[in-house]
């Protein structure tokens, strides 16, 4: 799915008067791993609820493969992106509220979509599998007596489960020990021909799987940077109020110095690396000496 945003505006109601998102312009090509970041207050979860169609921009619009939404929900016609969209909020294993974790994976794939229970099986298998857990355990246990690295994966599953053609999850990783965050990030990591749109506040988490990066402060998009641009664009983040992560910093200071960094280290463990090579080329013999 193609998705285009020209000009989103948004105002809640109620006294506190300005807008949610201010003129906001972009696009979103099929695969694209984006995270999207700012402070707090800055128009993230509104930005993601409107490309979910979940709220209408009261000035712009957004095209969905060319399909305006105001046409769509004049038509009511919107459940059709709704489906082609998994959207995954803060702490969704808040939102659990079935008697299995089997009926909690699979309460979307029954309700919205017309597919027979050998479907719905199968594809809870394969889904599981991928991430390490059994389905048919699922049916004998709460959702509530999981971990919270298992709930929240659970989560996942289930969003996947339907298999959109765009990602959106909000702050994946809050919450998770390191151990989970890498676990999931690795799994976010391998869905290759999804769209993935990620809200964070742990950019460093997302550094080595995105190729954009959206800020937003104060309700407009200040920077669209593709990831190769964040070591450079520092102050820029500084100035939209988020601290830069400490990899970007170190990356920015080794290109400064010269040395020659392969495009995926964007995470500190391949950035040591990548300067241990570097030693021990310096330090290797002189050919002919």
């Amino acid at each position: 799915m193609k998705i285009t945003c020209s000009g989103l505006s948004y105002r809640y109601e109620g006294p506190a008067g300005g807008p949610a998102i201010d003129g906001v312009s972009f696009g979103v090509c099929q695969g694209e791993k984006i995270a999207v970041i700012g402070p707090a207050g800055s128009g993230k979860t509104t930005l993601i609820q409107l490309l979910d169609a979940l709220i209408l921009p009261e000035r712009g619009d957004i095209l969905y493969d060319g399909q305006s939404v105001k046409v769509l929900a004049k038509a009511r016609a919107l459940t059709g992106v709704r489906r082609r969209i998994g959207l995954l909020f803060q702490f969704p294993e808040h939102q659990f509220f079935h008697e299995t974790a089997y009926d909690e994976l699979t309460f979307s794939l029954r309700n919205f979509f017309d597919l027979g229970e050998g479907e719905i099986e199968a594809r809870s298998r394969g889904i599981m599998g991928r991430f390490g857990m059994d389905a048919d355990a699922l049916k004998r246990v709460s959702p509530f007596v999981l971990s919270s690295g298992e709930k929240r994966k659970l989560a996942l599953a289930s969003a996947l489960l339907s298999m959109p053609e765009v990602l959106i999850l909000d702050e994946p990783t809050a919450g998770m020990d390191a151990s989970g965050r890498r676990e999931l990030v690795k799994i976010i990591s391998g869905l290759s021909d999804t769209t993935v749109i990620i809200v964070t506040h742990n950019l460093e988490d997302f550094l080595p799987l995105i190729t954009r990066c959206l800020v937003l402060s104060r309700a407009r998009l200040v920077a669209d940077l593709k990831r190769e641009e964040l070591p450079g664009s520092l102050d820029a983040l500084r100035r939209a109020g988020i601290e830069p992560p400490l990899v970007l910093s170190v990356r920015k200071k080794l290109e400064e110095e010269g040395i020659t960094l392969g495009e995926e280290a964007f995470e500190m463990e391949e950035l040591l690396k990548e300067i241990r090579l570097g030693s021990n080329r310096d330090k290797s013999p002189i050919p002919g000496k």
